[in-house]
């Protein structure tokens, strides 16, 4: 059975609203942040290969919808990348975004080391480290398929299931990862700020008066010059994947916003197009997946979860607890980093949510994880996976 473009994008909207049932039964999958098109699609996919198997049904899919869904996803990431916030956000911001960098750096370096010892292809180690990690479920299915061109056999599949592993760990590891640096160093909440509750305006800021298909409009206009700036880069002989170009360009236009205003973008839009977008990238990707390709990848997946796991943890403890602060509002923006650099913002806000909730609010938290961990580390993450695509080919 093969099915068209649109009823493949039918099918990816009933896989997210299954998603969601499954997250609103399952106290599991809410607590940590699984992902509804993740859940659902992981299951759909999971029958199908079961079905294929017993030669009972296929189906085959047409998605012609999965690299627009795609590259609106990053051009929203783009958008995001605002120098003027990380002025604003001052020396806390720019010092965490440094050591993040520098935690990014050594998960891409931590994986290939492991790869090499293993006798894998370095590129696992990137996929299964930078990509799927830091990068998040998005990421990995985004870059997929130019692993798999690079010689990584069921790169898609490897990098979300590593993802999943990342996100219920960055889940399972925060939390009680800033308890301890709490209760250890005695620290307590100084702030004389707004109530809790307050601090989150930072990201749930009011949409009224906003013009959808206006920005439907700009979305369009960004990826229609961004995906002919990659075109033109590649003809250059630059090997980038397509939506590189238009993250470059939303980036562009979001700086140039800052400083004059001319085309009135709200941010909040872009990132909520660009949500939606994923949502069905993520849906559509994960049901066509061939789970097969995972048999002989499982032990090497929990070892590079384990090898970053143990990363991650030790610069939580140490380096991002004392660039933050050494404080309370460290020990909370430390469970951040654990949330962000295994697994999603969602799992970085869910962590700080949690204990903040116990402990007291923290403000500057609240800043600068969002715009370090929601902004700037995956513009900048895509980089540098570029980088290590064209190196290691």
């Amino acid at each position: 059975m093969t099915l068209t473009s649109l009823q493949t994008l039918a099918l990816a909207a009933l896989v997210v609203y299954f998603g969601r049932f499954l997250k609103g039964k399952i106290h599991f999958i809410d607590k940590y942040n699984l992902p509804s098109p993740v859940i659902g699609g992981f299951i759909v996919a999971f029958v199908l290969a079961i079905l294929k198997s017993h030669g009972l049904f296929e189906i085959q899919f047409t998605k012609s919808f999965e690299e627009s869904l795609m590259i609106a996803f990053f051009a929203s990431i783009g958008y995001s990348a605002s120098l003027r916030l990380l002025k604003e956000g001052g020396r806390t911001v720019i010092f965490f975004l440094i050591l993040t960098v520098g935690g990014l750096l050594l998960q891409i370096l931590a994986g290939i080391g492991a790869a090499k010892m293993m006798g894998l292809d370095p590129l696992m180690g990137v996929l299964t480290g930078a990509v799927s990690l830091t990068g998040g479920p998005g990421t990995a299915l985004a870059f997929g398929p130019a692993f798999e061109a690079a010689g990584v056999q069921g790169a898609s599949a490897i990098g979300l299931t590593t993802a999943m592993g990342g996100i219920l760990l960055g889940g399972l590891i925060g939390t009680p990862l800033a308890t301890h640096l709490i209760h250890r160093k005695k620290l307590k909440d100084h702030s004389r700020a707004l109530p809790f509750e307050h601090h989150e305006s930072y990201i749930l800021k009011s949409r009224i008066g906003t013009d959808l298909l206006f920005h439907f409009l700009a979305m369009a206009l960004i990826m229609g010059l961004g995906t002919t700036l990659s075109s033109w880069i590649n003809a250059q002989g630059i090997t980038l994947p397509i939506y590189i170009g238009s993250m470059v360009v939303a980036a562009l236009f979001r700086n140039i916003e800052d400083v004059r205003p001319t085309f009135k973008i709200n941010a909040e839009w872009i990132e909520e197009i660009g949500s939606v977008a994923l949502t069905l990238f993520i849906a559509t990707a994960i049901m066509s997946l061939r789970l097969d390709e995972l048999k002989n990848a499982a032990l090497p997946i929990l070892i590079f979860l384990g090898l970053q796991a143990l990363l991650v943890i030790a610069t939580a403890l140490g380096p991002a607890f004392w660039v933050a602060g050494k404080d309370y509002e460290g020990a909370i923006i430390s469970a951040g980093y654990v949330g962000f650099m295994m697994g999603t913002s969602a799992n970085a806000m869910a962590n700080m949510s949690s204990l903040s909730q116990k402990y007291g609010p923290a403000p500057k938290a609240f800043l600068v994880v969002p715009l370090v961990g929601s902004c700037f580390i995956d513009f900048i993450n895509a980089a540098f996976v570029t980088f290590c695509l064209n190196f290691f080919k």
